[in-house]
């Protein structure tokens, strides 16, 4: 089954094909003011990499966020287009899901960390590896490195764009013995498909037009927006 991926929640645009277990075509570009023009290049682009077109696609995997509010709009936008416009089914993978899938961890907890805005503030999770299958516990947290650091009670790697600043940081709550590692990451576009393709599998294609992206929070926009305030001074 031939699956593409993709992710824009970040400041990269993460584009990858899969075929089972073999990995067709893998890209990760800057992304820029133009993303939407950008993404769609990227597509085209890794496709004719791969020596596909469009329609050789079986399944559509789209990263939903957490991340940059308009970089989750165009990803989750071109990619329901995607599936829509040839009529195959896709997946939405958390952004933060992605990350963790993207590491090898054995038995431990991985926390995949995302900067939220705002200075140390920070969109997480934790997984674990299980039977084949990527197990989040507990629900999403959306709050400072403090806290984190609370709910991190046994060997733990932290994966993520800044990874290794929020392990030095988590690190001086913790105390230096906690047992804590880090890898510096971004979501890859091959990682979204082969979890979208999990999922597919399963049966558990999302219906294409319903697919929301996962914000956690509100944009800065939004949120002077809900607060009545017309601009900045």
């Amino acid at each position: 089954m031939k699956v593409l991926g993709i992710d824009t929640t970040g400041y990269a645009n993460a584009v990858g094909i899969i075929d089972g277990d073999k990995v067709l075509a893998d890209a990760c570009t800057e992304a820029r003011s133009d993303s939407l023009v950008k993404i769609i290049a990227d597509i085209d682009r890794t496709l004719k990499s791969a020596g596909l077109a469009l329609k050789d696609i079986d399944g559509f995997g789209i990263g939903l966020g957490p991340g940059s509010w308009t970089g989750i709009r165009i990803g989750v936008t071109v990619g329901k287009m995607l599936a829509y416009s040839t009529g195959r089914p896709a997946g939405g993978v958390p952004t933060l899901e992605a990350l963790a899938g993207g590491v090898q961890a054995g038995d431990r907890l991985i926390c995949p960390v995302i900067p939220a805005g705002a200075a140390d503030t920070l969109y997480a999770a934790l997984y674990r590896h299980h039977d084949g299958r990527l197990d989040r516990q507990g629900e999403y947290y959306v709050g400072g490195l403090e806290g984190l650091s609370r709910t991190l009670k046994q060997s733990v790697l932290v994966t993520g764009p800044g990874a290794g600043r929020y392990a030095a940081r988590l690190k001086e709550f913790l105390g230096t013995s906690f047992p804590l590692e880090h890898f510096e990451s971004g979501p890859r576009g091959t990682v979204i498909a082969r979890l979208a393709a999990q999922r597919l599998a399963r049966g558990e294609s999302d219906v294409t037009l319903s697919l929301s992206p996962l914000y956690l929070k509100e944009s800065t926009a939004r949120a002077f927006q809900s607060s009545g305030v017309k601009g900045l001074p």
